[in-house]
């Protein structure tokens, strides 16, 4: 408890039931004010290429909520965690923090990262798919999130790869979602959000192309031809549903 409100407290006894009910009027207003607060906290949208579209559809769909919330995104096309030596996603993260003073981040990593690793110190390289390779990423994954909290974040939404269409690189895709979801679990401000069941076949629940529009029963094209990203319409269901989930 603030002194203002310690202050309060010890009137409220002395005058009776009408400064209690003062008193409720002034930690409402409190609440509501730290709420607010809490709403507007300027968000950060980090990634590789997955986040090249959701980014800027977040940006759009944060700037029209009453609150007025500051965001920005920055995609990185081609990076990753795997390749911190072609491009250091932890020091990229240190700089957009003090640069921009997020309370929230939405991170999209893992894309990109099905390809060989260097040890920390140059004692090795590990291959996808063995153990050794997951530790290491794993790693990786924890310092990122650790990274974005010492930056400031005080929650940390962590988006997981939707399916893909090639089935090697979905595997790939279902193991990062483990490690992820592993890392997540031991850090309460960590939220791993699986947006999967938007985008997959209702029939199979498998990577698709296109969904129905529940409203209207019309073709929509989520994802690019690649068979990876997000096309621009799914990128901006994507942000709607974000934005109703963890801003509405």
């Amino acid at each position: 408890m603030n002194n203002t409100a310690h202050n309060e407290l010890g009137a409220a006894k002395a005058k009776g039931s009408g400064a209690w009910i003062a008193l409720g009027v002034l930690f409402l207003a409190l609440g509501a004010q730290v709420a607010a607060a809490g709403a507007g906290s300027p968000v950060l949208m980090i990634g590789d290429s997955m986040m090249r579209l959701p980014g800027p559809s977040m940006e759009r769909e944060l700037a029209r909520l009453p609150d007025g919330i500051v965001a920005s995104s920055f995609a990185g096309i081609g990076t990753g965690l795997a390749r911190l030596d072609a491009f250091d996603w932890l020091a990229k993260m240190d700089e957009l923090c003090a640069e921009r003073h997020p309370k929230v981040a939405v991170v999209a990593l893992g894309a990109n990262d099905r390809q060989p690793m260097q040890l920390a110190g140059g004692s090795g390289v590990v291959q996808p798919g063995t153990p050794e390779w997951d530790a290491e990423y794993s790693r990786r994954i924890g310092q990122a999130m650790d990274r974005l909290q010492a930056g400031g974040c005080e929650r940390i939404i962590w988006l997981l790869l939707p399916p893909m269409r090639d089935p090697v690189v979905d595997a790939f895709a279902k193991r990062i979602h483990e490690l992820v979801v592993a890392e997540a679990a031991t850090r309460p401000a960590v939220k791993a959000h699986d947006f999967s069941k938007m985008f997959v076949d209702r029939r199979t629940g498998g990577y698709t192309e296109r969904i129905m529009d529940p409203n209207t029963a019309a073709s929509i094209l989520v994802r690019e031809r690649d068979g990876i990203h997000l096309s621009p319409e799914g990128a901006r269901m994507l942000a709607l549903a974000l934005v109703k989930e963890y801003w509405q």
